[in-house]
């Protein structure tokens, strides 16, 4: 499988509740400086009713603005330039509270141990499963609505 990953079917996600979305499906962002896998991801995504947003590395992600739309950031944990975990912290650092979810096909537990300190909501191991993604997407998705719900407007 060389880390891609086949389309499985899946209904389309269920969790939209609590956040407003521009379109009729959760806007996700795909970090991946690996053009397959960014095209692997995207495929399952759209698959599964979500609108994938794809992104060759963290400085193009947080050029292209409309983070405030995303529902999630899948991004790849190892990249040139920015890495996941950095992309990470410069979301944190302006305030930007997207859930993330990183991949890598070198887990540490060290890398495991930050992500999830920072606040990841996700930290898979590639090849990965497809049905895991989609779950741990739609675990996000959940996560930013009860956020959503219980967060005082101003």
């Amino acid at each position: 499988m060389g880390g891609r990953i086949q389309k499985v079917p899946r209904a389309p996600c269920r969790y939209f509740t609590g956040i407003a979305f521009v379109s009729s499906s959760p806007i996700i962002a795909i970090v991946d400086d690996d053009p397959d896998v960014r095209g692997s991801l995207d495929s399952l995504l759209r698959s599964a009713g979500m609108t994938p947003r794809c992104y060759a590395g963290g400085e193009e992600m947080l050029a292209s603005g409309g983070h405030e739309e995303l529902a999630c950031i899948v991004t790849d944990l190892h990249m040139p330039g920015m890495t996941g975990l950095e992309l990470q912290a410069q979301m944190g650092a302006r305030g930007w509270r997207t859930p993330f979810i990183l991949v890598t096909a070198y887990p540490t537990d060290a890398a495991r141990d930050q992500a999830t300190r920072a606040g990841a909501c996700g930290f898979l191991t590639k090849p990965v499963d497809p049905d895991r993604l989609l779950d741990a997407i739609e675990d996000a998705i959940r996560w930013r609505g009860a956020e959503a719900a219980t967060t005082p407007k101003l």
